[in-house]
């Protein structure tokens, strides 16, 4: 696509997601079919496709092969921060924190904000065998045991992620027979076995969707994600879930602050090396 289609592309994503926020397209209407929308502003279906991968990057419709594009709205954003609460001012709302550090939030936000939190599993939780990596993450031999949950959240049936943890079988195993409703998994493991997470660690990559994970999250295939792996242990320093995390990239947020150390050692270091030359010997 040369640069004039791209420009026209652009072009034609803005005045459709304005017509998006004014009202004029509602939530969950289908869309024109591109070879509409080509007639309707002139261009070809090339441009019109890439126009509707620029809308649907930022959460606006969702694309479904064979069957068209459809209305999506603006989803609130989540927001995840590096140890802090943090504001924005956009034109989506966002659910300040995360699940990183409040456990639930996610449902506890949604709700709180008027949306329908819900968690569909896609495999039955179960005891399953630990892989190498699932062993050396929670820091156990290969073959013991670990609950599996593998689920996707939603809010007001759209989906969010898809969340594949594994936790230590002797802490976590009794959870196959009992329900703890819509209880954070870590104020359960506090009140059962007296143990508070403390830490978690996360890597994150950004990447295309597998077939998979397209289907579960109902994009397309040119819509990104992130890949989060996440390692939580508790004050003890013992590790007690990993789990990898897929999110759908236009929904997340993520801000990071910190303190640049070495640059400021520099500084000093060359203050004070001007300072020894302007003395007089």
């Amino acid at each position: 696509m040369n640069r004039t289609d791209l420009g026209k592309a652009e072009e034609i994503a803005e005045r459709l997601r304005m017509l998006i926020l004014n009202g004029h397209l509602s939530l969950g209407a289908k869309m024109a079919s591109e070879r509409e929308l080509s007639d309707q502003f002139s261009v070809s279906r090339m441009t019109i496709r890439h126009a509707l991968e620029l809308m649907e990057a930022e959460g606006l419709v969702s694309r479904h092969p064979g069957r068209g594009t459809y209305i999506g709205g603006i989803r609130e954003r989540v927001l995840v921060s590096q140890g802090r609460e943090m504001q924005q001012t956009r034109e989506a709302p966002s659910i300040a924190a995360s699940e990183l550090r409040r456990s639930g939030s996610f449902i506890k936000d949604m709700k709180r904000i008027g949306r329908k939190p819900q968690v569909q599993f896609i495999e039955q939780p179960s005891l399953v065998p630990a892989d190498s990596q699932i062993a050396q993450s929670l820091q156990i031999q290969e073959g013991t045991l670990v609950l599996k949950r593998y689920r996707l959240q939603l809010a007001d049936n759209l989906p969010y992620r898809l969340i594949e943890s594994y936790y230590p079988s002797d802490l976590f195993g009794e959870l196959l027979t009992i329900n703890i409703g819509e209880k954070p998994l870590f104020e359960w493991l506090q009140e059962r076995h007296n143990l508070r997470v403390a830490h978690a660690q996360e890597i994150l990559l950004a990447r295309l969707a597998t077939q998979n994970e397209r289907q579960l999250l109902r994009i397309s295939p040119t819509s990104p994600v992130v890949s989060l792996e996440r390692t939580v242990w508790t004050d003890t320093r013992r590790p007690i879930e990993w789990a990898q995390i897929i999110a759908i990239a236009s929904l997340y947020l993520f801000t990071y602050e910190y303190d640049i150390f070495e640059w400021n050692k520099e500084q000093k270091h060359d203050n004070r090396v001007q300072v020894d030359q302007s003395t007089p010997q």
